[in-house]
């Protein structure tokens, strides 16, 4: 019988990460490990993604990343991809133990910060089965050349938060079109977009921390998924990419896919934009190509 229990694991540098974990029978099942991404928690989707797949027939690891929601972790709020993206080889470690897990078809699953997380990740963890990247973080190189903070200024708040005792913090997400459009907002994920997607948190009730530190920016300056996508070979890759991603930049995405070797897909969703294959209706057609992707992987 399918059942949802609470789980905690440690990480190699000795934090415990709070997750979920969808258990999908008796029998030894595929497991698919998920965060959320910039900044989200295990609470944000992440549930509707894991209910879909653990219908299907797969077991669900779904956590939170070190310094956010339930799991250990300081700065607070800090978003570190490259400590994230390890703390997924732990994850791994931890559900291949599981009873109910079969540790040959464990798959990463990633979205947005989190996307970019696994498709380093899979480039080292070749015990893996398959990766599922949604609408991806591809390169940081990226975000250092177009946000309208320089870089150099992070290092000198990096003195600032050891001066002062505590990090600056930085809006996550804007809280009105208006802001954006009027080249206002000071949210990391400044995208109009971004909108609605706050309003369908707040419509079903999730808690969220409006905030991140500012180091935050600097850590996803210095990550780049984009210079490892070529050594995921051979695990195979689904890539889900909006036509219309303006966070994580759809171009940037094509070509992460494109460095990619086989066995590869791309789903490419025309219309949609970063934040609007979360919920309605472009949720529903993206989780059923990522779980007949799955399906395809396991031969299921």
């Amino acid at each position: 019988m399918s059942s949802v229990r609470s789980v905690e694991f440690q990480t190699y540098d000795g934090l415990k990460l709070k997750g979920t974990l969808y258990g999908a029978g008796e029998k030894k099942k595929p497991c698919i490990i998920m965060t959320a991404g910039f900044g989200g928690e295990k609470e944000h989707f992440l549930p509707d993604f894991a209910a879909r797949f653990q219908a299907a027939g797969y077991a669900v690891l779904a956590y939170d990343n070190r310094n956010i929601g339930e799991s250990d972790g300081s700065p607070r709020d800090e978003v570190d991809p490259e400590m994230q993206m390890r703390d997924y080889f732990d994850a791994f470690n931890y559900a291949a133990k599981l009873p109910e897990v079969d540790p040959s078809k464990i798959v990463y699953w990633g979205s947005s910060m989190s996307g970019g997380n696994v498709l380093k990740a899979a480039a080292l963890n070749k015990n893996i089965a398959a990766i599922i990247a949604q609408v991806p973080f591809v390169s940081g190189e990226w975000v250092s050349r177009t946000k309208a903070q320089a870089p150099a200024g992070l290092v000198l708040e990096r003195g600032h938060a050891v001066a002062s005792g505590g990090p600056t913090m930085v809006p996550s997400l804007p809280t009105t079109t208006d802001e954006i459009v009027q080249g206002t907002s000071k949210a990391i994920l400044a995208d109009p977009a971004a909108v609605p997607f706050i309003d369908e948190m707040a419509r079903r009730g999730y808690k969220w921390s409006s905030t991140s530190t500012a180091q935050s920016l600097a850590n996803c300056c210095l990550f780049e998924p984009l210079a490892y996508v070529h050594r995921i070979s051979p695990t195979p890759l689904f890539m889900v990419v909006a036509e219309n991603d303006s966070v994580t930049d759809t171009q940037l995405q094509l070509e992460a896919f494109e460095r990619a070797l086989q066995p590869k897909k791309l789903r490419l969703f025309r219309g949609e934009d970063h934040f609007s294959l979360y919920f309605g209706k472009p949720f529903e057609a993206n989780v059923a190509a990522q779980i007949e992707f799955l399906n395809e992987t396991f031969g299921i």
